[in-house]
């Protein structure tokens, strides 16, 4: 555990996604793959594990990459059961990013995007109480929090 918290430091003050600095370690960062307000964060709330974040009070319902790689899954998922709609994409280093509930995709397994990149919309399907996008960062299949890795400022329902 201590070697993913190192890890996660060493990458919040990294490059853009993909790239490598000069000593060949890998360095990350995600932009923002929704424009709304985080409504429930990352680790546990009133006792229950929420392994990402959730964007709602959405000012579009397009989401897009936080990062380029290469998607690995779409659709309804074994293993995600709950999330609904998902879009699963290998952001290279071991990192996955995962966008669920949406309403519709805009891509299939093998396609290769860009951060930015329109991914699908956001939706409601699967376990969910309203419209919203549930983003989690994912390094070797653990989740951890994506707000580590993102653009420094995180919306919320004070601004940014």
């Amino acid at each position: 555990m201590r070697a993913a918290a190192v890890t996660a430091v060493a990458l919040i003050v990294a490059a853009p996604a993909s790239a490598r600095h000069d000593d060949g370690v890998p360095q990350l960062s995600f932009a923002w793959p929704a424009s709304g307000v985080v409504t429930r964060g990352f680790g546990w709330d009133n006792g229950e594990w929420h392994p990402g974040i959730d964007i709602g009070t959405l000012q579009s319902l397009d989401i897009r990459a936080a990062a380029p790689g290469v998607v690995e899954s779409v659709g309804y998922a074994t293993g995600f059961e709950g999330y609904g709609q998902i879009v699963l994409v290998d952001v290279g280093f071991g990192f996955e990013t995962l966008y669920a509930h949406l309403s519709q995709a805009a891509v299939q397994p093998g396609d290769v995007v860009d951060t930015g990149q329109k991914l699908g919309l956001a939706g409601c399907t699967g376990y969910c109480t309203g419209t919203h996008l549930h983003f989690e960062l994912r390094l070797h299949g653990d989740a951890m929090d994506p707000a580590l890795l993102m653009a420094a400022t995180i919306p919320g329902p004070e601004g940014g």
